[in-house]
């Protein structure tokens, strides 16, 4: 009888055995698998950010250059600002270059012509072509910022106010320009008060204040200036986006 039962017993631990064994198969298999440690990491590179860099303006005005040379500067990729009546546009620059007397009597100098009535070529410009939006005060070629003088304007249903202070009479020192009581514009000293407006509206479609002025330092210099709100520093509603300088002194 024991026989018969450890008979039966050492079968019944076979039968067990051949179960359990089937355990350490998965096991063994799943041991295989590398640890989360082990498995080699892909190393992904860097993503570098880089940070989008303001335009960088270019302008020129129809005038005679003596340093400047517009034929190295100016191309058809250019736009320009011009004004028909009253109303102001930006289109394709259309222009011409010739060669003249140097006024000097010292060879010749090329002349920047616009075939329109150009106030501003540019070398790129963040707006559609077509009609630009201007402020309502008028501008001519007499429209000074004389010091003491105040230009009152709405643009886009804001009012602005432009002041022009300095010290002195013949020879001004400390020409400031402020707008709406912040200056943005200083001239330590200037020879005389020819600076004028030449354009006040939006040119880089955010629909805030930009100016176009021309500001010599004297009667025998050219210097334009272009301010955009887009170019504002922090605090200011513009600030410089380009400036053209020439000197025509013998």
């Amino acid at each position: 009888m024991r026989l018969k039962y450890a008979f039966l017993l050492s079968i019944f631990c076979v039968i067990i055995l051949s179960c359990t064994d089937k355990k350490p198969v998965s096991q063994s298999q799943g041991a295989s698998v590398p640890q989360e440690d082990s498995v080699p990491v892909k190393k992904v590179d860097r993503v570098k950010v880089v940070k989008r860099q303001p335009p960088t303006y270019k302008i020129l005005i129809p005038s005679p250059y003596r340093y400047c040379d517009p034929d190295t500067m100016i191309s058809k990729n250019w736009v320009e600002l011009y004004k028909v009546g009253k109303e102001y546009y930006v289109g394709k620059a259309r222009y011409s270059i010739e060669i003249i007397p140097d006024e000097c009597g010292n060879g010749s100098a090329p002349e920047l012509l616009g075939k329109r009535n150009t106030i501003l070529f540019l070398n790129q410009l963040p707006i559609r072509l077509g009609k630009v939006q201007a402020a309502n005060i008028e501008i001519s070629d007499t429209t000074y910022l004389i010091p003491g003088t105040t230009y009152s304007f709405t643009f886009l249903g804001k009012r602005y106010k432009l002041e022009a202070k300095a010290q002195g009479k013949d020879v001004f020192q400390n020409y400031a320009l402020l707008l709406n009581g912040e200056r943005f514009f200083r001239e330590v000293e200037a020879g005389c008060a020819a600076f004028n407006f030449l354009f006040a509206g939006d040119l880089d479609g955010d629909s805030k204040l930009d100016l176009v002025l021309s500001a010599p330092i004297d009667n025998e210099s050219l210097r334009v200036f272009l301010f955009l709100s887009t170019c504002a520093p922090p605090g200011l509603q513009i600030g410089k986006a380009a400036e053209i300088v020439d000197d025509f002194s013998c």
